[in-house]
């Protein structure tokens, strides 16, 4: 992998040379955040007319989750996507936006993740520039039976990752631990019985021939994305080049959002009613306030308890302050 075509120049401005940028995700370049790598890639080959290339390696081809970012800094690969919502001792300050806050999409968390990122500027990714961030709706239960109640949830084998694990956990369930391409044997097999996570994977991954029910009460955010290039590789490049990648990442937290909540879920909760009679269940009189009440102290654990060089609290706030200025302008 040529990670740069004699296009160097330490910052110092603007040569004309072609640029190769090697890409890694772990996940499908079908998937929406594969979808946002290839419009990034056309976004820069305008921005920069042309002298930008973009290699990609997704589906874990190169580099697999919980390695990509270390693989960036090793030189393995220019630019790489990876997950903080994954592995929260990592990313302290990214879980924040994970937490069971009231996001409604991901428009509105994506923005606020973003500028959480920016304003923060936290230690966690000393050493990366941010390429851009971005994140899924909420999750909800998509499960063979339908959910309806806490007692439902009792003893019940669901798969959660990140912030859904405690969720669950708490709610009485069986949180059982995996990556998302191996939920649809396990659903098969019975080692599970449904999952949680954000509604386009019904049609993804194919699971709505393995659930029938999805339970009306939107989690925390189902999955983060965070795309970085190491410091030293990203001021080699031409200063055009760097203004570019700066000047995309807003516009690509927006695309990916956008798309996920407009172009992804909604055509995949129609095709699973449609086409595998998918039902989406209400939760019972009660019950929503009980889930609401349980979940926030889950928030309250985490101010407690999160590591990290910065204010919990002061951090909770700001992200509260950021969702609620971008619901009012969504």
């Amino acid at each position: 992998m040529a990670a740069c075509g004699g296009g160097g120049g330490g910052g110092e401005g603007g040569g004309e040379e072609s640029i190769t940028l090697s890409y890694a995700f772990f996940a499908p370049i079908a998937s929406f955040p594969g979808v946002q790598m290839e419009e990034w890639a056309e976004r820069m080959d305008e921005c920069t007319d042309g002298q930008v290339e973009v290699e990609f390696f997704p589906g874990g081809s190169l580099l697999g989750s919980g390695d990509i970012y270390d693989g960036v800094s090793e030189g393995v690969v220019d630019i790489g996507m990876d997950s903080p919502a994954y592995d929260v001792g990592r990313f302290p300050l990214s879980s924040a936006v994970s937490l069971p806050v009231g996001f409604t999409n991901a428009e509105v968390a994506s923005k606020t993740f973003l500028d959480l990122l920016t304003e923060y500027e936290p230690a966690e990714f000393d050493g990366y520039e941010i390429v851009t961030a971005f994140t899924t709706e909420p999750a909800y239960l998509q499960t063979q039976q339908p959910i309806t109640s806490r007692s439902d949830l009792s003893g019940r084998e669901l798969r959660a990752a990140g912030a859904g694990v405690p969720a669950l956990q708490a709610l009485g369930a069986s949180p059982v631990g995996m990556p998302m391409p191996n939920v649809a044997e396990s659903l098969q097999t019975g080692v599970i019985t449904g999952y949680m996570s954000s509604r386009e994977v019904l049609q993804d991954f194919g699971l709505a021939e393995q659930v029938s029910y999805v339970t009306d009460y939107p989690f925390g955010i189902s999955n983060s994305f965070v795309a970085v290039m190491d410091e030293g590789r990203f001021a080699e490049l031409p200063e055009d080049v760097q203004q570019c990648i700066q000047d995309l990442r807003p516009e690509m937290a927006e695309f990916a959002s956008q798309y996920h909540d407009q172009d992804n879920v909604q055509p995949a909760l129609e095709w699973a009613a449609s086409e595998h009679g998918v039902e989406t269940v209400e939760l019972e009189p009660g019950e929503q306030e009980a889930f609401d009440e349980t979940l926030s102290q889950l928030v309250d654990t985490w101010v407690d308890e999160v590591g990290g060089d910065f204010d919990p609290q002061e951090v909770l706030d700001r992200v509260e302050e950021l969702r609620d200025q971008y619901s009012a302008e969504n």
